[in-house]
């Protein structure tokens, strides 16, 4: 019998190609599900008042609040004291989170990085205020409870 002979640089490719396809296992969906805490909220403004205490008020719900994504396709959303905040439904595709909430107010959130620990997600905001349209991006960093 012949002994196969394949030279050590192939085989670190073969041997590296393997490893990075078995670290793929998980798809974002399956990242997604569970318990996630707010670390971190940014909100970049782009048109509108001055409306700071509306937006510490946000990232004060953020914060260490809570974000329960269920493997059925539900989700809580819940303050640091355990007040929801709003709950429906979520699903994912390629790099998009869209959240629909019971009213059927639908929002869509551009996963940014996704892994075991961490979650970031960026979302383009718009509402009208009594003081004028008020518009940003924010930028929402989430760690997993």
């Amino acid at each position: 019998m012949k002994k196969l002979h394949i030279p050590f640089a192939n085989y670190l490719v073969f041997l590296a190609t393997i490893l990075l396809l078995s670290g793929c296992g998980k798809s974002t969906e399956e990242l997604l599900v569970g318990k996630w805490s707010g670390t971190d909220f940014d909100f970049e403004q782009t048109e509108g008042p001055d409306l700071a205490a509306m937006i510490e008020g946000g990232k004060d719900l953020h914060i260490r609040g809570n974000l329960i994504l269920e493997e059925t396709g539900t989700y809580i959303i819940s303050s640091p004291d355990n007040v929801i905040n709003g709950k429906g439904v979520w699903k994912v595709k390629g790099d998009e989170l869209t959240m629909i909430d019971e009213n059927k107010n639908e929002v869509i959130y551009e996963i940014v990085d996704i892994s075991e620990t961490q979650m970031v997600t960026y979302n383009e905001v718009a509402m009208e205020t009594p003081l004028g349209n008020l518009a940003g991006k924010i930028t929402l960093t989430y760690k997993r409870q």
